[in-house]
């Protein structure tokens, strides 16, 4: 019995891909792949900006014809999810989605990390990127950047700060603030963002870097208070907070959050290139493309090459602020 798959792969492999619908296509580029539901681990603990690739997965299923599954694997900053897809086999059914925090700042800042994005991963597509927000705990009283600066250095070490774990850029970029500021707190690690963030509303931290989209409701709701933003221009979501050259502090303009879709290395390019123009296809235009960009997202419309040699410039960017820190960590 010929079934559609069959067909499509047929026609695939007879060169008629392209006459076929969007769904076929994508199918017969690929051999057809996928022939099964595919894992996508996330590295971190449920919720936070990763959970937006729900947004895509629907779309995917539509267009493959198989589930997108995404599946949070949290633990040891992002090195477990992240070696899980390492050791996967290269076919296209195990995906890594991970921010920078997981396959390039941990690594650099964790001895001994078993994560190597260069030889372990084969870039697929960015999903989006967004800024950093730095926010404040109400209880505080502090408004400003100076204000919160001053606070602190009358208090040296008393108050907390927390990150969605160790070697993340919450983590780093808080260290180079407080290298930068001349401040000192306790760092406290969470196991993702949206824990962090309730704990600075719940007044557990003191202050934390989180991002505009993800802050935006407790920040309406009066819990926190937002200070400073990084990147070389405010955020559209939040216009009225400053960015940090604007607070007269520099190396700030292209710290940002990148969360992008990955495969173990030695998949084939086939699949690769047809996962990338379909992540592509939904971050220009369309429904996900606007929740992106409501939720102050910068959607990623880049190709796997692309993606690729941003990689390698922040591994040099991060290394220097790694090396700036002295954040370094035995694990």
């Amino acid at each position: 019995m010929t079934t559609r798959r069959n067909f499509m792969a047929l026609a695939g492999a007879a060169g008629l891909a392209g006459g076929l619908g969007r769904s076929a296509r994508a199918q017969g580029t690929v051999g057809g792949w996928p022939s099964r539901s595919v894992r996508v681990i996330s590295p971190t603990a449920t919720g936070g900006p990763g959970q937006n690739f729900r947004f895509y997965a629907d779309n995917l299923k539509e267009t493959f014809g198989q589930s997108f599954v995404l599946e949070n694997m949290p633990g040891g900053s992002g090195s477990v999810g992240c070696m899980a897809v390492a050791r996967s086999a290269p076919d296209g059914h195990t995906l890594l989605l991970a921010s920078n925090s997981h396959i390039i700042l941990a690594p650099l800042v964790l001895t001994g990390s078993p994560v190597n994005v260069k030889r372990d991963f084969a870039p697929i597509a960015l999903m989006f990127t967004f800024p950093f927000l730095l926010v404040v705990n109400p209880d505080l009283g502090v408004k400003t950047l100076k204000e919160l600066v001053d606070y602190a250095k009358a208090r040296p070490g008393q108050l907390n700060w927390g990150s969605p774990g160790v070697g993340t850029g919450g983590h780093l970029v808080t260290e180079l603030l407080l290298k930068r500021t001349g401040i000192q707190g306790q760092h406290v690690p969470y196991p993702g963002t949206t824990q962090q963030l309730m704990a600075a509303a719940a007044g557990t931290l003191q202050f934390t870097f989180d991002t505009p989209g993800n802050a935006r409701g407790v920040i309406d709701a009066g819990k926190v208070i937002p200070l400073g933003v990084t990147g070389p221009r405010r955020s559209v979501s939040a216009p009225n907070v400053p960015t940090f050259r604007e607070l007269g502090y520099d190396g700030f303009d292209d710290l940002y959050v990148a969360n992008g879709l990955l495969a173990p290395v030695g998949t084939p390019n086939a699949m690769i290139e047809a996962l990338n123009r379909e992540m592509v296809k939904m971050n220009t235009s369309g429904t996900i493309r606007d929740r992106l960009v409501d939720a102050s997202y910068v959607p990623g419309t880049v190709s796997p090459a692309e993606y690729r040699a941003m990689i390698d410039r922040e591994l040099a960017q991060w290394g220097a602020i790694v090396r700036e820190t002295g954040v370094q960590i035995k694990t």
